[in-house]
Order: C-alpha cells, then sequence, then structure tokens
C-alpha cells in the first residue's frame, strides 16, 4: 500500500502508488474481505466508514483479522447517533477518543448528507498525513449510500473519496454486496478503481467465462497489444484501438473518444476484474496482470479468430 508519510524515518514504502479498491461481495465472503484488508497492524492507521456496524463490532471484527487492532483506528458510524454530541446537525463531525486506547469515533446521524461524511474522512486523512505510518480508508458497505442518496452523488463522492485518498497518500477499499445492485450500477461505479475483486466467484477462470470474456474484439485487442508490449498508456491505446476499428490511419477525434470511453468504463474494468490486467489509475496505464493466469492459454483462446477479428 501507498504510505501517508513521505519522511525518511517511516517504515512505509513510498514507492508504490495508493491503490482504489471496489470489493464486491457479502457478508459470507469475509475470507476474501480479509485478504483485501492484509495490513500490518502495527504500522497503518485504518478509517472505517460503516452505516450498520458499532464500535464494538468493528473492534472486535479487527481484532479476529489482524490479531490486535491497528496503529490508529477511526470509525465513522451512523449506528451509534446518541453515543456523542459529535453528530449535532451544525458545526463539524468530532472525534471522541475512547479512554485509554488509540481509537476514535465520529458518530454521523444521516447518510445523506455525503458532505458531512466528506468533512469527517478529511478530517481523518489530514491528521495521519504526517503520520509514520500507511492509511487505510475502508467503507465496509456503498448500499446504503446509494439507498439514500442516488448513484450518481455516490458516485460523485467516491470520485472525491478516491481523488483525496490518492493525493494524501491513503488506499481506498469499498465494499458493494452485488444482491444489493444491478449490473449497471455496479458497472458505474468499476471505473473509480484501481481494481476490482469479485469475492462471490471463484479466482480462476474456467473455459467458458474465459471464452464468454474474451468473445468481445475490444477485450481480445487490448490483450494482443499487451502481448505485443506488456505495458500500454490507455490514451494510446484508445487510438490504436480506434485506427483499428475504423480502418484508417486517422481516426476522428469522435472515434479517439468513442474507443477511449468504451476502454475505460467496460474493457479494461472487466479484464482488471478477471485478475488479467492491472490498471495504474493515477498515471492512465494498463499492463499485464502479475497473476497465476496461463498466458499460453490466453494466446491460445487470442489464437482462435472470430468474425470480428481482422
Amino acid at each position: 500500500m501507498g504510505g501517508a508519510n513521505s519522511g525518511e524515518s517511516s517504515e512505509c514504502s513510498d514507492e508504490t502508488r495508493p491503490t482504489a479498491t471496489l470489493l464486491l461481495g457479502g457478508e459470507d465472503d469475509s475470507d476474501d474481505v480479509d485478504a483485501v484488508l492484509d495490513v500490518a497492524p502495527g504500522s497503518t492507521n485504518v478509517l472505517v466508514v460503516s452505516v450498520a456496524r458499532s464500535m464494538r463490532a468493528v473492534v472486535e471484527e479487527w481484532r479476529r483479522r489482524a490479531g490486535t487492532v491497528p496503529a490508529a483506528l477511526g470509525l465513522i458510524t451512523y449506528a451509534e447517533f446518541d453515543r456523542s454530541a459529535s453528530a449535532a446537525a451544525s458545526g463539524q463531525p468530532s472525534r471522541q477518543p475512547l479512554p485509554g486506547s488509540n481509537i476514535t469515533v465520529t458518530s454521523m446521524s444521516d447518510p445523506s448528507d455525503l458532505r458531512r461524511l466528506g468533512t469527517a474522512v478529511t478530517l481523518y486523512l489530514d491528521d495521519w498525513v504526517d503520520a509514520d505510518c500507511e492509511t487505510l480508508v475502508y467503507v465496509d458497505a456503498l448500499s446504503p449510500f446509494v439507498d439514500a442518496n442516488g448513484v450518481e452523488p455516490t458516485f460523485q463522492f467516491l470520485h472525491l473519496l478516491v481523488q483525496s485518498a490518492d493525493e494524501l497518500g491513503a488506499d481506498v477499499v469499498v465494499g458493494l454486496d452485488p444482491s444489493t445492485a444491478d449490473e449497471r450500477t455496479i458497472n458505474t461505479y468499476r471505473s473509480l478503481f484501481d481494481r476490482v475483486v469479485d469475492a462471490t466467484t471463484t479466482d480462476t477462470l474456467d473455459d467458458d467465462e474465459l471464452h464468454d470474456l474474451l468473445a468481445n474484439p475490444r477485450r481480445r485487442f487490448v490483450l494482443r497489444s499487451l502481448f505485443e508490449r506488456p505495458t500500454h498508456e490507455l490514451d494510446r491505446l484508445a487510438a490504436r484501438l480506434a485506427r483499428w476499428e475504423n480502418d484508417t490511419d486517422t481516426p476522428t477525434d469522435a472515434e479517439r473518444r468513442r474507443a477511449y470511453t468504451a476502454l475505460a468504463s467496460v474493457h479494461v474494468p472487466r479484464l482488471v476484474e478477471a485478475g488479467i490486467v492491472a490498471f495504474d489509475r493515477p498515471a492512465e496505464r494498463v499492463r499485464l496482470a502479475d497473476g497465476d493466469w496461463s498466458t499460453s492459454r490466453l494466446e491460445r483462446y487470442l489464437a482462435t479468430p472470430l468474425d470480428d477479428d481482422r
């Protein structure tokens, strides 16, 4: 994970960029959640945002997961509104420290007030930016915010959250139960994240799933391009796609935009979700993923021509 501090004495490394992860799964997928939230508790500050879970439940979950609580644990919760006056309708959200611990709680009352939530998150991140630790923001369930605000306002909130966290060197994990959202809603959010982890499916694609994934000519084009050169900037890859799709050396701006939008919002996220490619969101760079999938297996599928192949 990307560290929140750039000081020389930090135990955290600044060599890797912060990562934003969309975690698709429900309450029965705890093993996959644990894998995504696998952090070093002694050198990580963690902020949990939860509509339904109490401070006690969050602390117990982290102790089960890591054996102890993180270096600092912050909780923004809507389950303990009566806990303090910090959730008053006026003024900035404030944190209440638990005596004798490194745990602080911010109580909120209205999940439809995304501006207030954003302020509460920023207060934590600003305070931790100079800490000698890494930082993780974990929104355990997105659906209550979508229900309270709608898809588009929640999208805008997530966009600002991921952007702010990236600027401050913090990783972000957002949980979304696929049973509570339709495919269109899920696809709307995919483009905001560096990676999508689907805890509801097995890690390895079977032959039918791989065939379906690679039946799309644009996804086949992406993989063929990456086999030729393992890393591509997204805009240049889109330009290549526009030339190929339109059979011209000089595609129009509209053709390039269509290719870029299709790659950024649909096809690259699908390949990322399958674990075949990785996407560096800040640099807008696509590369083959470091995974246990078989290159020869992919090449075998790509060698089978489709009607749309040229």
